[in-house]
Parts: C-alpha cells; structure tokens; sequence
C-alpha cells in the first residue's frame, strides 16, 4: 500500500517533470495538503509514510483563522488547503483569483513549508500539484518567498535564478498519481514473479 502523492512522485520521476533524476518531492495542495517524496530513486518511507502537509508553519501576522485541520488546527494543511482559503476568505479560490492577498497569504505559508523541506530533503526537483496550484499567479509568489526566507543560506542556481524550473506544475498534469500507482502496481507483480521463481509462494493473485 503506499499514498496517492507517493504515488504521483514517483509518476512525475519516471515520466514527467523530474524524469531523469533520483530525487524529486511531489506536493499536492487541494482538499488537503500532502507529499511524496523520492530520494536516491526510492520512494520515501518510515514507520508510515510522510505527512507533510501537517508540519507547523509561522502564521502570518494579519491571520486570525483559526485553521481548519481537526487535529492541529493550524498545521499548513489548517491554513493553505482550499478549505481553509474558502471557510477564511468566505469564497472558494477559484473564485478568488483577482485578490491579491489571498494567495500573497498563501504563499507566505506554503514557501514556509517549502523551505523546510528544502532544508531537510533537498530533493532535486519541486513539483507542486492539486487543485489550488491551478491558481498559476501563486507560482511567481512562491518563488520570491523561497528565496526570501533561504536568504542564500544554500546557494544553487535552482535556488536563485533557476528556481522557475526548480519549483514547478507536474508534467503528467492529473495522470501523475494513476501512472505512479501503475508502476507501484507493475513493480508489486514483478517481486512477486521473483519470488514465485524462487519457490517462495505458490502462486500469484
């Protein structure tokens, strides 16, 4: 079993944005917020699967939203999922794509969120996917906030003048989670092939 994110991350490194790379960061931002992650060519996994649209981000300062999320209220998925945009601006995003502050809100939480993974991931590529991402003026925001908060801390072109093909919308559009979850399907059958070889079950299912 594995997520629909992981499942997207590893679509997008094999055929889409981040083909030809070992590591790449899937983030979906819609109902909620979540991420897969591939490093040295394997999806990320521990005693779970990532949840990292539940880390803890600074708020801003003129928020007063509570936060959405059930169990942390104000995590990132609290305050930068279209729930949130909707229950705090009154109106779902779609129909908020000509107020600024909204998505000037939104990318002060979610470049928090980026440079934290950044920091502690360092994936070669940053794929940002889900319904809220389709607000493509949210890009160009997120991209000053990055290189505002790293503050040339780590110092790689991807990170400064490069950071447009650093941080960027899924190749696979949609189709980046159904392909994944075909190759995770694919590579499932092949280790069980092998081990049918090896006389170690009787059988595949």
């Amino acid at each position: 079993f594995s997520t629909d994110v992981n499942a997207a991350a590893l679509g997008e490194v094999t055929f889409g944005a981040a083909k030809g790379l070992d590591s790449c960061l899937y983030i979906t931002v819609g109902t909620g917020i979540g991420a897969g992650a591939v490093l040295g060519g394997e999806l990320l996994q521990g005693l779970s699967h990532p949840e990292m649209g539940h880390v803890t981000v600074r708020r801003h300062p003129e928020d007063t939203y509570p936060g959405i999320c059930p169990y942390h209220n104000d995590c990132l998925e609290g305050l930068a999922g279209g729930p949130a945009i909707k229950e705090r601006w009154g109106k779902p995003g779609i129909d908020l794509m000509n107020s600024l502050e909204v998505w000037e809100m939104e990318s002060y939480y979610l470049a928090q969120a980026l440079v934290h993974y950044i920091l502690i991931l360092s994936p070669k590529k940053i794929i940002l996917g889900g319904g809220v991402m389709k607000q493509k003026q949210l890009f160009p925001l997120i991209y000053r906030d990055v290189k505002r908060l790293l503050n040339k801390y780590i110092e790689f072109p991807q990170l400064s003048d490069e950071i447009e093909k650093y941080i960027v919308s899924p190749e696979l559009g949609e189709l980046a989670g159904i392909t994944g979850a075909l190759l995770l399907g694919r590579e499932a059958y092949e280790t069980q092939l092998k081990k049918q070889k090896q006389g170690k079950i009787g059988g595949i299912l």
